[in-house]
Formats: C-alpha cells, sequence, structure tokens
C-alpha cells in the first residue's frame, strides 16, 4: 500500500510534520490562567513562517473547552454581523432583537431582521420615531454579557488581519467590552505592515499596545529530527535536507513533500528546481511584491555583497543616507535580521536565484 504524504502546503495546517515553536501554547497559557490580564494578542512573521498554523491550534484547542465560545472570522467579511449571527445560532441566546437602520427625523416602512435562537427571518414593519432601537454594538455587547453571565469566555480570531471599516468597527467594539470588564479575548495574525496600519486609529490603542509574538524560523535540530522520522532517513541524510530549508516554515513542508515523492534513483539536487518553481510561485513572488523599490534595493545589495557586510551594502547602494531607514523596513517585515554585529541576512532559501533572475522586475 502507498504511504500518505505527512508534508502539506495547507495554510494553516501542518498535519503530522508540525513542529512545536511554544507560541501557541504560551498564549493558550495564558487565556486559561485566572490570574492573567491579557485578553489580545498578534501572532506576525514572514509571509510563509507558520503564522496561520499558530493560529489554527489556538483556536482548536479553545474550542474543546466546555467554558469557551470560539468564533473564527474571516477579515474580509462582515464581521461584526458574523459574529452576531454565530453568536444568535447559541441556545442560551433567546431573547428577540430588532435591527434596522431609522430616520431621525419620519417614520418609515422597511424590513427588520429579528434574531432568535436559532433562525433570523424577515418581517415588515413600520417604525415611528419614538421606538426603541438597538445598534449593532448595543446587540453585541448583551450577547457577550449573557455568554459570561452563562460562564462562557468568548475567544474571537482573525486570520491574515487587514483594515478595513468592518475590522476597525469590530476592533473597536471589542475594546469597550474590555474596559467594561467582559470576557473576551482576541488573536489575530497578519503581517507587519498590515497591523501596523491600524496605529492610526485613536480609539485602538489597546490593539496596538497587544502583545506581539513573532514567529520566528524553526529549530534546526526539530526539522531534522521529523525529516528523519517522517521520511525514514538517516540523520545525516535528515541534515542535509534541513540545511537547505533555513528553517522556514513553508519550505520545510515543501522540500518534505518532494522528497517524500521523490523516486528511488532522484538525489536532493534533482527535486531542486521543483522546490523553486513552487517557493518562487507561491511565496517569494509576494514577498517580493509587497517590498518598496528602496527596499528591493537594499534587498540586492545584501545578496551582491556575498555577506551582507553593512559598510559593503551602503557601497552598493545609490544612496546610502537611506541604509538605516530600509534597514528597519525589512527588519519590522521579518525578511532581514541582523543578529550578527555589522551583517544583514536574509534566511529564505533559494532566494538568492529568485533575485538574480527576478530581482529586477
Amino acid at each position: 500500500m502507498k504511504k500518505t504524504d505527512p508534508f502539506t502546503r495547507t495554510p494553516g495546517i501542518a498535519g503530522k510534520a508540525y513542529i512545536d515553536t511554544g507560541v501557541a501554547d504560551e498564549i493558550i497559557s495564558i487565556f486559561l490562567s485566572d490570574d492573567s490580564f491579557k485578553y489580545v494578542y498578534k501572532i506576525t512573521g514572514l509571509r510563509g513562517s507558520g503564522k496561520s498554523v499558530e493560529y489554527s491550534r489556538i483556536i482548536r484547542t479553545l474550542k474543546e473547552k466546555k467554558d469557551w465560545l470560539v468564533y473564527p472570522l474571516s477579515a474580509s467579511g462582515e464581521v461584526v454581523n458574523t459574529l452576531i449571527s454565530k453568536l444568535s445560532m447559541e441556545k442560551f441566546i433567546d431573547s428577540k432583537t430588532v435591527r434596522t437602520a431609522v430616520s431621525s427625523t419620519t417614520s418609515v416602512s422597511g424590513s427588520a431582521v429579528v434574531v432568535s435562537g436559532n433562525e433570523s427571518v424577515n418581517v415588515q414593519r413600520t417604525i415611528s420615531d419614538n421606538d426603541h432601537f438597538y445598534s449593532d454594538e448595543a446587540i453585541l455587547t448583551k450577547m457577550i454579557e449573557t455568554a459570561n453571565e452563562k460562564k462562557y469566555k468568548i475567544l474571537i480570531g482573525i486570520d491574515d488581519i487587514s483594515k478595513t471599516k468592518e475590522v476597525v468597527g469590530l476592533l473597536s467594539m471589542i475594546g469597550s467590552m474590555l474596559l467594561e470588564g467582559l470576557k473576551i479575548y482576541l488573536v489575530v495574525t497578519g503581517l507587519s505592515e498590515n497591523i501596523e496600519e491600524f496605529s492610526t486609529e485613536k480609539n485602538l490603542t489597546f490593539f496596538k499596545r497587544a502583545d506581539a509574538k513573532e514567529i520566528k524560523a524553526l529549530n534546526k535540530f526539530d526539522i531534522t529530527y521529523m525529516y528523519e522520522k517522517l521520511l525514514g532517513v538517516k540523520s545525516d541524510e535528515a541534515k542535509t535536507i534541513e540545511e537547505v530549508t533555513m528553517g522556514y516554515a513553508y519550505a520545510y513542508q515543501v522540500l518534505g513533500s518532494l522528497y517524500f515523492g521523490k523516486e528511488a534513483s532522484e538525489t536532493l539536487e534533482d527535486i531542486m528546481p521543483e522546490f523553486e518553481r513552487i517557493m518562487f510561485r507561491d511565496s517569494y513572488d509576494l514577498i517580493w511584491k509587497s517590498l518598496t523599490e528602496g527596499e528591493k534595493e537594499l534587498v540586492r545589495c545584501i545578496y551582491r555583497t556575498g555577506d551582507g557586510k553593512a559598510e559593503s551594502i551602503k557601497k552598493l547602494m545609490n544612496n546610502a543616507s537611506n541604509y538605516s531607514v530600509y534597514r528597519s523596513r525589512l527588519i519590522n517585515k521579518h525578511l532581514v535580521d541582523s543578529e550578527k554585529r555589522g551583517y544583514l541576512r536574509i534566511g529564505l532559501p533559494r532566494f538568492e536565484k529568485f533575485i538574480e533572475l527576478w530581482g529586477d522586475e
């Protein structure tokens, strides 16, 4: 019987090849602790670093807890309405709520939505100025209060967050509910530049100050062990495969899958063209397109130096005075690290070849 590939390229799923970075477990532990007062976490990292995997682990783990209600939301959807709809399906939400837009000066007729327990129905109703109506925020706050009274904690999750009017509105409501002392928790993932866009919103200070956890390179010993275990190879061969990945999570999964499916006569070098094709198309092209022209110039200069020495990079730049600015931006985007003083490094396998082929486009 043919064995099943234990590796996967599906976002948010690691399968049997999962390597624990500790980020998810730390956040779960803090959320479950009665002594903690941290309610919001942001998971950041380079595209393909494994943010969604850690996010998924948090969502799935807390969903299994009987005193938690967990609602993952799509960043591109109508997050407030979706959250209200999901909460309205809970059995303990049995109050009827009428919602509509009402003119402040005249009576109007129109559709309203009645939310009751497990269903929503459209009804026709004449609305007058002296009727009492509730905003989405009032409805959502009441639902969260009711859930808390029933001893439930609420976790809201947004993977790959981006700034939209709807998401800003939801975050503002969450901030208000936290000030009221409600048990509502939030975990999001996203690229640093996307998360930073929310910092310009004056009423989202709580989100700006919330703890951020960066997903860094996977441990080389863990990767070697998993390759040895899942590929059935000896430790020296597993180490050779690991060295190609440079700890990049997506590369770890892609290369593992390709090696698992290769012919017995094929070598590691034989599958490199396919590895590069997948990495270039699915990851590096998106990363490259997200950079400004100045950032791209610095990346090209890093590779042209050969060793990434800062002084050599500056000599190659059109305007060396921009070095510090672009260096900070690339570090903030998790593309470049400066752990070795005076040097810059990019931890993406075969990225130098991508730059050589496509770096001038």
